[in-house]
């Protein structure tokens, strides 16, 4: 009698259904975070360069950069992030998610503005002008780039999360893919931005590429999440575990 019971609850385990409306929160999420804080990080960069860069230099320009990633971008989406991850980690604190994802920000940003600083401070007078890249040239980069860093911005993430999930590894590799995918999108809407400069219709069109490639970036690395929540669920003396664990390392 107790192996059928035994089966039987095994039975309902192999049963746990993928929580895809969470799926489905969690790209909203990423698509408002990104195009509030990645947004408006690049506002502050803008303004930044047309307006302050020759009067404090390139290098306190970039540092001031870094900081708006950080707070803007990092503190958004990790507020977002956060407000769908609370229902199935109901232990996991918004202060602690959302410093760990303005920390990946913070060292992505500080890595992302390296050549960019370099090259406004050196001296390319007399120089030749940069060949032109082909559009497939400039994806790809921007796929490598995103493979990158999107590893950065998950490992204070997986630092959290480790405490609950039991295969919390795999949101490391989950946001390189993501990001990968997301960086392409991102680039595909600045090649969009014509000589002339940007109008308002041109602004409105990068939002939507914002939006789109934080959707992206949230599918992407959302199907990991709701994988290791569906493994979880189906271990349940794991998920306590972890979640003990949780407890005991934030008390």
């Amino acid at each position: 009698m107790s192996s059928i019971i035994e089966q039987q609850n095994n039975y309902r385990e192999s049963r746990v259904p993928w929580d895809w409306k969470l799926w489905f929160q969690w790209i909203l999420a990423n698509a408002f975070g990104e195009a509030v804080g990645l947004g408006g990080t690049v506002v502050v960069f803008a303004l930044l360069f047309i307006y302050a860069e020759k009067t404090i230099g390139s290098v306190l320009t970039a540092a001031l950069i870094v900081l708006a990633g950080t707070f803007i971008e990092g503190m958004v989406i990790g507020t977002a992030q956060w407000l769908v991850l609370r229902h199935p980690l109901n232990k996991i604190r918004w202060r602690v998610w959302a410093m760990a994802t303005a920390l990946g920000a913070f060292v992505a940003w500080t890595l992302g503005m390296i050549p960019s600083t370099f090259i406004f401070t050196g001296d390319n007078s007399g120089g030749a002008a940069p060949a032109q890249m082909s559009d497939l040239m400039v994806y790809a980069l921007a796929a490598a780039m995103g493979f990158v860093l999107g590893p950065i911005l998950g490992v204070p993430q997986w630092l959290v999360l480790r405490r609950y999930l039991p295969k919390a590894g795999w949101w490391v590799l989950a946001n390189a893919l993501a990001w990968m995918c997301g960086m392409v999108v991102v680039f595909m809407g600045t090649n969009l931005i014509p000589p002339e400069g940007i109008t308002l219709s041109v602004a409105l069109m990068l939002l939507l590429f914002l939006v789109a490639a934080g959707a992206v970036v949230g599918a992407v690395h959302g199907l990991v999440l709701i994988w290791l929540l569906h493994s979880a669920h189906k271990s349940p003396t794991a998920l306590a575990a972890s979640s003990r664990a949780g407890t005991l390392s934030s008390a």
